[in-house]
C-alpha cells in the first residue's frame, strides 16, 4: 500500500479522535481542581494499549449511566494524555508542540500504560535532541531514575554528567538529590572529577541530609555519627582514596577519620608513609577520565576546539568535535625533555599547556603534526600559540597563529620539550621556558623567560561521527 493511502488512514483516525465519534471511554486526567475529560474509543485503545485491554476485559473501571467506561488518572495530566491518545490513534507525535517537561511526563506515563514502542520512540528523540537533555540532565534523571525501561536515557544523562560533573555537583539542587542518583554517578568509572573533590561533595551532601549545616565534627552526637557512618559506608567503595594525594588526604580527609573504616584508614596511611607500598584493600582502579586537567577547565577546552577549527563555533562540552587525551603531566611524569618525547612523540596532533609559577597565567601551543626527536623543523599553517593571563577569565585569552605555511613552525629535538617557531617563539626545557615573540607566530607578548610549576600535553583526536 502506498504512503498516500496510509496518510488517509492516519487522517481518518485523527478526525475520529478530534470529533470524538462514537466514544465509549471517558478519561478524567489530572488532579482537582484541574481535572479535564477526554473521550476515546475502546476498540482503538484495546488494540493499541495492553493496559486498556486488561482494564476493559477485567472491568477495572466504573461505568456511567450511558454505558461509558470511566478512567480516572489523577497522576497523568490532560496535556500528556492528549499526546498519548494522538499516538494511539495515529502512531505519530509532533514533538514541536510540547516542552521537555510534558515529553518526560509522557515517558513516565507510557511506562505505567505499558507503551513500550512509545517509550523507545521518546528516548530516541530525547537522546538526539541536545536542547532537551544537555541543558538539564540532572533534572531529567530526577524524573526518570526509578523507571527500569529508561536505561538508555539514564545512561545518556549520566554520560553528560560524567564528562562535566559540575552540572551536578555545583548545582543548587545537589544537596537535595535522592540517594540513588548520587550512587549512579559515583559508580561511573569515567566520572571526570578528582577524587578529593568527590569526597568533599559527598560530605557536603551528607551534612545537609543528616546534620545541621556548618556543624563542627567535634559537636556531633553519637547518633549523628551513626547515621552518617551508615550512609557513607555505602559510598566508600566508589571513592578511589588511593588516588588522593597524601597532602589532600591529611588536610581534607583525615579530619573526618571517624567516618572511615579503621582498616581502610590504616592501609591508606601505610600506603602514603611507606615507600613503594601498594594498596592492600580491593578498591576500584583509577577512573578513566576524558579531559582531566589540573590547569584548565572545560570552557578553555571548548576555546581550544574553536581555535583548532578556526571557526566562530560556540561548542558545548558534548558537541566538541575533539577528544583531549592526557599524555603527560609534569608533576606526575617529570619535566625533562626525555620524558616529553617518550610520552608524546608520534601521537599526532597535541596541545601543550604550562602554568607560569605562582600565577594564574597559562601559555602553550597547538601542534597539528606529530612531535619527534629529529632535531629539525616542520612545516604547517595550522599551529598556534596562546597566552591566557587569567585562567579564570576567558576574555584574557590571546592566540598567535603561525604566519602562512611556515617552514619553521614546529621544532622537534631530543633536548627540548614542546618548542614552536624559529628563534624560538616558544621554547621549553625542563621548568625553564622562554619566548621570542614574532618570528614565526603573531606576537601575543608571552613573557621572554619564566619558570613553570606545572605543564600538561594532550593528544587532540578527532571524534568519530
Amino acid at each position: 500500500m502506498s504512503s498516500h493511502y496510509w496518510s488517509e488512514v492516519i487522517q481518518d483516525f485523527e478526525n475520529a479522535l478530534q470529533n470524538e465519534d462514537r466514544y465509549d471511554i471517558i478519561i478524567k486526567a489530572g488532579e482537582d481542581p484541574d481535572v479535564k475529560e477526554l473521550r476515546a474509543n475502546s476498540f482503538v485503545l484495546c488494540a493499541r494499549c495492553s493496559y486498556f485491554k486488561r482494564a476493559l476485559s477485567n472491568e477495572w473501571e466504573e461505568i456511567d449511566d450511558d454505558g461509558n467506561y470511566i478512567f480516572k488518572k489523577p497522576n497523568i495530566s490532560f496535556e500528556v494524555f492528549q499526546l498519548i491518545l494522538r499516538y494511539l490513534y495515529t502512531g505519530t507525535i509532533d514533538y514541536n508542540q510540547y516542552n521537555k517537561d510534558v515529553i518526560l511526563q509522557c515517558l513516565v506515563a507510557s511506562d505505567e500504560l505499558g507503551l513500550d514502542k512509545l517509550i523507545e520512540h521518546i528516548q530516541e528523540y530525547l537522546v538526539k535532541n541536545e536542547e532537551y537533555l544537555h541543558k538539564d540532565p540532572v533534572g531529567t534523571l530526577q524524573i526518570i531514575y526509578q523507571h527500569e525501561p529508561f536505561a538508555s536515557l539514564k545512561d545518556y544523562c549520566l554520560e553528560i554528567i560524567s564528562e562535566e560533573p559540575k552540572i551536578l555537583f555545583s548545582s543548587q539542587n545537589f544537596s537535595s538529590l535522592e540517594k540513588p542518583i548520587i550512587t549512579m554517578v559515583l559508580q561511573r568509572d569515567d566520572l571526570n572529577m578528582e577524587e578529593i573533590d568527590i569526597w568533599e561533595s559527598i560530605l557536603r551532601w551528607l551534612f545537609v541530609h543528616y546534620l545541621k549545616v556548618g556543624k563542627d565534627d567535634s559537636t556531633w552526637s553519637s547518633e549523628d555519627l551513626t547515621s552518617v557512618k551508615q550512609t557513607i559506608k555505602e559510598y566508600i567503595p566508589f571513592i578511589r582514596f588511593y588516588d588522593i594525594s597524601k597532602e589532600d588526604f591529611y588536610l581534607r580527609v583525615y579530619p573526618y577519620k571517624d567516618l572511615l573504616p579503621q582498616d581502610l584508614l590504616n592501609d591508606i596511611l601505610r600506603y602514603h608513609m611507606v615507600p613503594n607500598s601498594i594498596p592492600m584493600l580491593n578498591f576500584k582502579p583509577s577512573r578513566s577520565r576524558k579531559t582531566t586537567s589540573v590547569l584548565i577547565n572545560h570552557d578553555i577546552f571548548k576555546l581550544f576546539a574553536k581555535w583548532i577549527d578556526n571557526k566562530n563555533n560556540d561548542y558545548t562540552q558534548q558537541n566538541i568535535p575533539y577528544k583531549f587525551n592526557l599524555l603527560l603531566r609534569g608533576t606526575r611524569d617529570g619535566f625533562d625533555p626525555d620524558m616529553f618525547h617518550q610520552l608524546c612523540d608520534e601521537k599526532g596532533a597535541t596541545i601543550s599547556i604550562a602554568r607560569i609559577k605562582d600565577s594564574k597565567q597559562i601559555v602553550g601551543g597547538y601542534n597539528p603534526l606529530s612531535w619527534n626527536s629529529n632535531g629539525s623543523y616542520m612545516n604547517t599553517s595550522e599551529s598556534f600559540l596562546f597566552y591566557i593571563t587569567d585562567v579564570g577569565n576567558l576574555s584574557s585569552a590571546k592566540i598567535g597563529r603561525v604566519f602562512r605555511y611556515h617552514q619553521n613552525a614546529i621544532y622537534g629535538d631530543s633536548g627540548y620539550g614542546p618548542t614552536f617557531g624559529n628563534g624560538h617563539d616558544l621554547y621549553a626545557q625542563n621548568k625553564s621556558w622562554s619566548a621570542s615573540n614574532g618570528n614565526a607566530y603573531t606576537n601575543i607578548n608571552i613573557p621572554s623567560s619564566f619558570t613553570i610549576d606545572e605543564y600538561e600535553v594532550f593528544q587532540v583526536a578527532k571524534k568519530s561521527l
